[in-house]
């Protein structure tokens, strides 16, 4: 029973991990859009509050994966002599992180800058810092790690896989938050007919 509640809550835990970043990829639309300080601020702090599930979840993933590490996955089955449970600790100590640490400093002195903008329109600065690739890369790659730490899960690849699984999950969340912030801060062009 305790071994099948572990499972259970490190996969809950994975779930609001990417569900958390998916949260803050959505929000960023709203980011990017605001029109006013305040706006920008609220949505700026809306975003960053995601980070709060996101961080619980890792714990909660951290607690329930070294308990299934052990009672599971340890004596012969080789506990964190697996690759995919030593890789998946290095994931949510190393590589998600990331996101919470660049893109969560980025988005807290957007909100502070917004606070001070008040009711008066977003600078063309501003927009330019909510729509910066640097913001919404490190935030996208939140969730490809998320993505990966699940893939590693389920899949259990090999050492050199498994890394290459992780380090490609966190690239392509990068890459994606960084063509996605790139393509926003575009002008759009009107066509007629």
């Amino acid at each position: 029973m305790i071994d099948t509640t572990s499972l259970f809550l490190h996969v809950l835990a994975a779930i609001g991990m990417v569900g958390g970043g998916i949260v803050q990829v959505l929000a960023g639309v709203r980011v990017r859009g605001a029109t006013t300080g305040r706006d920008l601020a609220s949505w700026a702090r809306f975003t960053r509050s995601a980070g709060v599930l996101i961080a619980f979840s890792a714990l909660l993933s951290l607690m329930t994966g070294g308990h299934l590490a052990g009672a599971v996955w340890g004596g012969d089955a080789g506990g964190f002599s697996n690759p995919f449970i030593t890789l998946g600790v290095v994931g949510l100590l190393l590589l998600a992180p990331v996101g919470p640490m660049i893109g969560g400093a980025r988005l807290r002195r957007l909100a502070e800058a917004g606070d001070e903008a008040g009711d008066a329109p977003v600078t063309t600065e501003l927009r330019s810092q909510a729509a910066s690739p640097m913001l919404w890369g490190p935030v996208h790659s939140l969730v490809g790690v998320g993505v990966g730490l699940v893939a590693l899960m389920v899949y259990k690849p090999s050492w050199g896989a498994g890394t290459a699984l992780l380090v490609l999950t966190f690239a392509a969340g990068w890459l994606a938050g960084t063509v996605l912030a790139a393509s926003a801060g575009r002008p759009q062009q009107v066509v007629s007919g």
